[in-house]
């Protein structure tokens, strides 16, 4: 039985320390004690000591939103591993479709930070996901495939089973409304066979998968519905404490 999950991001949208601090005490008021649904929060770089310190004394988990592909050297404005791991954070958001784009993250390079996270024991959150909307789904199952041979390389199987998948359509990222249910479905169903295909079976059901991209209150349900979806990846209808501890309420009722 994979345990189900919810990640938050914050992107850069909470710059200020008051009021990221506030965010997490509200949000460590709600769901704090959480144990059935594993939770973690990705805030934004600058903000991202004070909020350590408060998820600290939470089940909350603390993630960064990008990291370095080497712990420690000459890469003047990186963030490095080894802080995240001082604060005690255990999650690293990689190749989120906005790193891809605006930064050209290559494949290569996403997949030297997977595998640093990995050797550094924190859990790698790899987005993946295809840019154009599209019903062609053998299209999009070979991207999917080409996406995880090349971010997942060297990986041995017991490696890739710790990595979480967030399938983050572009089109759908910030976007009023997420892809719809069937959609989700279905790709989730064929990112698992992809894994059983570059991997094993057990490989593929030992992985968890999350859907990422204008997931809200209203629209979670049904999301997770499909028992190959482990979990949501919240964006901004999760800045409402609430509204992201309904969230996390429906996900622990669904998966039950």
């Amino acid at each position: 039985m994979r345990k189900p999950i919810v990640g938050i991001s914050l992107k850069m949208y909470q710059n200020q320390i008051d009021a990221a601090r506030n965010f997490a005490h509200a949000i460590v008021e709600e769901v704090g004690e959480e144990k059935k649904v594993e939770q973690f929060m990705c805030p934004g770089m600058g903000v991202l000591y004070p909020v350590a310190m408060i998820l600290k004394e939470s089940t909350i988990g603390l993630g960064s939103q990008n990291i370095a592909p080497v712990s420690n050297g000459a890469y003047t404005g990186e963030f490095s591993i080894e802080s995240l791991k001082d604060m005690k954070g255990s999650y690293a958001e990689i190749g989120h479709i906005e790193r891809r784009t605006y930064f050209s993250e290559s494949d290569d390079l996403i997949n030297q930070k997977v595998r640093l996270a990995l050797e550094q024991e924190v859990t790698p959150v790899l987005c993946i996901g295809e840019v154009e909307k599209t019903d062609d789904y053998d299209a999009v199952k070979a991207l999917m495939k080409k996406q995880l041979f090349l971010d997942l390389f060297h990986l041995s199987n017991q490696e890739a089973a710790k990595v979480i998948l967030a399938y983050e359509p572009a089109w759908a990222v910030g976007k009023t409304c997420a892809a719809s249910a069937v959609h989700v479905h279905q790709v989730h169903r064929l990112i698992r066979e992809c894994i059983n295909e570059l991997y094993d079976s057990q490989t593929a059901e030992k992985i968890r998968i999350i859907y990422g991209g204008s997931v809200s209150q209203e629209n979670v349900k049904l999301i997770v519905s499909d028992p190959n979806v482990d979990g949501v990846f919240v964006g901004r209808f999760g800045h409402d404490p609430k509204r992201y501890a309904s969230i996390v309420e429906t996900v622990k009722s669904m998966k039950e």
